[in-house]
């Protein structure tokens, strides 16, 4: 016969804490993606995400409010715990969805890199917030013509765009800003020379596709994978768990 513990009183939030360490631990370390971001309380947080457990959109639209809010160990108390009674990394599920989502305190050389992505975070949406005049008005202008030509939404994309570099590619371009401000004329206006992906987060993915470009076979630009090369490199935009040229 099998042994038994005797139930011991356990603390609410523990308990809840508990359940999501067993469900992450099915989301090896390795593919969790990270994103430092400075909240409301001053502290910079790494938000992460893996494809095992949340979805990039999702993580995407949780971590817009982030510079507004405080830090899980600043808000209020969650059944009667404090801060100081979370441990150092924590699991959190938005209300509203079954996805994981995993918080960390920045180490202090993420703390500039929080900083500038909650700034830039904060001008997009204070933009977004003013219309999609202004989204447009504000996007590189040989971009802003493919954008227009291509898309049915194109302030939309471009928000878009940026939320996908800002917060999946934590900052980093696929293409630098000068070169989206003066696109070549024949390429605002392309014919595709391959299937467009059938889930694009990015419209960098959407324009690698139209040149021709070097695609993951999930049909993502490999540029937007997290990974190093050889190393296995998650795709930031659906379940591909390593970039495969195809």
């Amino acid at each position: 016969m099998g042994r038994t513990k005797k139930n011991k009183p356990r603390h609410k939030l523990r308990g809840l804490q508990d359940t999501s360490r067993r469900r992450s631990a099915k989301a090896p370390a390795a593919q969790l993606a990270w994103t430092p971001l400075k909240q409301a309380c001053g502290c910079v947080i790494d938000w992460g995400w893996s494809s095992q457990t949340a979805d990039p959109m999702t993580f995407i639209s949780w971590c817009t409010g982030r510079p507004a809010a405080p830090c899980p160990w600043h808000a209020d108390p969650v059944a009667g715990a404090s801060g100081a009674d979370l441990p150092s990394e924590v699991v959190v599920q938005p209300h509203g969805t079954s996805v994981l989502l995993h918080a960390r305190k920045a180490a202090a050389d993420r703390h500039g890199l929080g900083g500038e992505l909650a700034s830039r975070l904060a001008h997009l949406m204070e933009v977004a917030d003013r219309g999609k005049a202004a989204l447009l008005d504000d996007a590189p202008a040989g971009f802003r013509s493919w954008l227009i030509a291509n898309t049915a939404d194109p302030a939309e994309a471009w928000l878009e765009h940026e939320l996908c570099d800002i917060i999946l590619n934590q900052g980093r371009s696929a293409l630098p800003r000068e070169l989206l401000d003066h696109l070549p004329e024949q390429l605002r206006n392309p014919s595709p020379k391959r299937p467009q992906p059938e889930s694009v987060a990015c419209n960098i993915c959407s324009f690698s596709a139209a040149e021709g470009g070097i695609l993951c076979a999930c049909g993502h630009d490999w540029s937007c994978h997290l990974g190093k090369a050889g190393q296995g490199e998650p795709c930031s935009h659906c379940p591909c768990a390593d970039m495969q040229h195809d």
